[in-house]
């Protein structure tokens, strides 16, 4: 018995099913072309399968089941015989029902992107102004590619934990006909919403790191084994068997370029996602040239003055979005005294918004202004109370953990001139949500004339906007793209190997391993923790309720060193007990003092 459900017969000699892609034992390797590799302990893939268009996924729990999760979907004689209620899958998108109805409040170029949808282009970047919609829209594009037989369930990739628990709440009422979950640290989430490392459930909100992970061999919810066993076993095949099946979102994808690291992982990722022809839609507004490296072979959407198509380029005209923004104006200019300004702004009646990047400057704003601080190091108890007064506070403090993906609005931005990607995420706080406005723009020290000359911060097709100033090329770590092309391609690794690289890349292939850093009981009074910022912390280790010697040096794998010799001698990773910290403040970090 072959394929069932649209595949032709010269896609069905030309194409390897996609249950050979992790399952060896199924009898149908040798026929395909496998090829040995260093890196793989069995046989591997020399070309990757794509799934032609219209022809249908395995389901889920099919395809758990055929890579080692459940029963084995083979019959006898070697040969591989699927139960007609894989082939489409259960659920199947077009026995859901009718077209989903279109949002009255739908901006043309969303809807120009999910006409895209519709007619079956599965690789597109959204490149549209902050406030535009772009992640509401999400789900509407996964209904839309559901509709057309190409996923059966989605993924949604943020770059920020904090940003996961707004967008499900909000998801959550928005679309209650759809199951959604999540994957992260968050738990607080966990009384209303499912934690879902594998991916199983329909639509699963998660952090890059664990999706990256996941596609690299490297299961989230087993890597702790990578930590106390040179050669782990882990069910690798399971996340893969669901992101198969699946849509995949990038949101706030402009995040990566700043590493060198993190831009490889993403691209590798969708490399890999395109190999294996899973619909992608990316979402951003401040993607620079390096995107047409990066995302090659998308179709890019974005505003224009006209409507008009040219290559891969898709440019869409919005009169009503370009109405209403004409009557939202900025006014920029310069600042040294930030509480000075935040106080006389406040007093005339005005929402203020101060961004830095130090999170002691952070905390000495917020306790002199009297305002609520955003950061990464405060418990999830006082980040969740902070959170909450966003929407009500007059002066709000906070690093970019409020600059990107946060639904609020603001009159008066005062910030730091970084690069001008955070700029313009941070200024997309100010005048979000109104037809009539006048925003002020205030940039800290010294800043490059180029960003006080800009006018057009919602515009972005605009002569004076910001668009001339983005990033051009960006560098890639190319080694790293490499190996996470190489390991996310392989049927199967050695995960000893496997285990060493991660190890040496300070325990994560995008940033840096983190540990659960404790203040008081219970995971509500804790936050996690980079690796690379233990330093920064006055702490003590402990392993249960035993204390552990911390580490003797913060230079090179040492503290990779530290960790693994912590968790071979007392078979658990440490626990990190903040000494120092202040009641919706956060953790008071050593370089800041006795003046927090």
């Amino acid at each position: 018995m072959g394929f069932r459900g649209g595949f032709s017969s010269a896609e069905r000699a030309t194409t390897r099913p996609p249950h050979c892609l992790w399952r060896r034992s199924l009898g149908c390797a040798a026929s395909h072309g496998f090829s040995s590799s260093s890196w793989s302990r069995g046989r591997t893939t020399s070309s990757l399968p794509h799934r032609p268009s219209g022809a249908p996924h395995l389901s889920p729990r099919c395809m758990e089941k055929a890579t080692g999760g459940g029963e084995s979907p083979r019959t006898g004689g070697g040969s591989t015989r699927w139960r007609g209620a894989c082939w489409p899958a259960r659920g199947c998108p077009r026995a859901r029902g009718g077209r989903s109805a279109r949002s009255s409040a739908m901006r043309r170029a969303v809807e120009r992107g999910l006409e895209l949808a519709r007619a079956g282009v599965s690789r597109i970047v959204l490149e549209l102004p902050t406030g535009y919609g772009k992640t509401y829209a999400a789900p509407l594009f996964y209904k839309a590619l559901r509709e057309e037989g190409l996923c059966s369930k989605a993924i949604h990739v943020m770059p920020l934990r904090a940003l996961i628990r707004k967008q499900i709440e909000r998801y959550a009422s928005a679309h209650p006909d759809i199951k959604f979950a999540y994957q992260d640290g968050d738990v607080l989430l966990r009384d209303r919403y499912e934690k879902d490392p594998y991916f199983r459930e329909e639509y699963v909100l998660t952090t890059l790191d664990s999706f990256v992970h996941n596609l690299a061999k490297v299961p989230v919810a087993e890597m702790w084994k990578f930590y106390k066993s040179e050669r782990p076993s882990v069910r690798y095949h399971i996340p893969l068997a669901y992101i198969y099946p699946s849509c995949v979102f990038l949101d706030e994808a402009h995040m990566a370029a700043g590493s060198r690291k993190e831009l490889a992982a993403v691209k590798a990722a969708v490399r890999f996602l395109k190999e294996l022809g899973v619909p992608t839609v990316v979402m951003s507004a401040t993607l620079g040239e390096w995107k047409r490296d990066v995302f090659k072979g998308f179709r890019f959407v974005s505003l224009g003055d006209r409507d008009e198509e040219r290559g891969d380029d898709v440019k869409v005209a919005d009169p009503e979005f370009e109405r209403r923004m004409s009557n939202v104006t900025y006014k920029v200019g310069r600042v040294d005294n930030i509480e000075e300004v935040a106080r006389r702004k406040a007093e005339e009646g005005k929402r203020v918004l101060v961004i830095v990047n130090d999170v002691c400057r952070v905390q000495r704003l917020s306790e002199t202004l009297g305002a609520p601080a955003v950061h990464s190091l405060m418990t999830r108890r006082d980040r969740e109370r902070a959170e909450r007064e966003l929407d009500k506070a007059q002066i709000v403090v906070g690093t970019d953990a409020i600059g990107a993906g946060v639904d609020v609005d603001f009159d008066v931005l005062i910030t730091e001139a970084d690069e001008v990607e955070r700029v313009v995420q941070r200024v997309g706080r100010v005048c979000r949500n109104r037809e009539s406005c006048v925003g002020e723009i205030y940039f800290i020290g010294e800043v490059d004339e180029k960003l006080l000359k800009v006018k057009n911060w919602r515009l972005p097709h605009k002569p004076d906007s910001y668009m001339h100033l983005l990033r051009g090329e960006t560098e890639v770590d190319e080694r790293h793209f490499w190996f996470l092309e190489t390991v996310m391609k392989e049927e199967r690794v050695d995960t000893g190997r496997l285990r060493k690289k991660l190890l040496k890349e300070g325990g994560s292939f995008v940033r840096h391993a983190l540990l659960e850093a404790e203040v008081g009981e219970g995971p509500e009074e804790s936050f996690t923790v980079p690796l690379d910022r233990l330093e920064q912390l006055e702490f003590e280790a402990y392993v249960g309720e035993r204390r552990i010697e911390p580490p003797r040096s913060y230079e090179g794998g040492e503290l990779m060193r530290w960790l693994l010799d912590a968790v071979a001698e007392h078979g658990d990773v440490p626990r990190i007990r903040v000494v120092k910290y202040r009641e919706g403040l956060g953790a008071v970090l050593k370089k800041c003092g006795e003046g927090v």
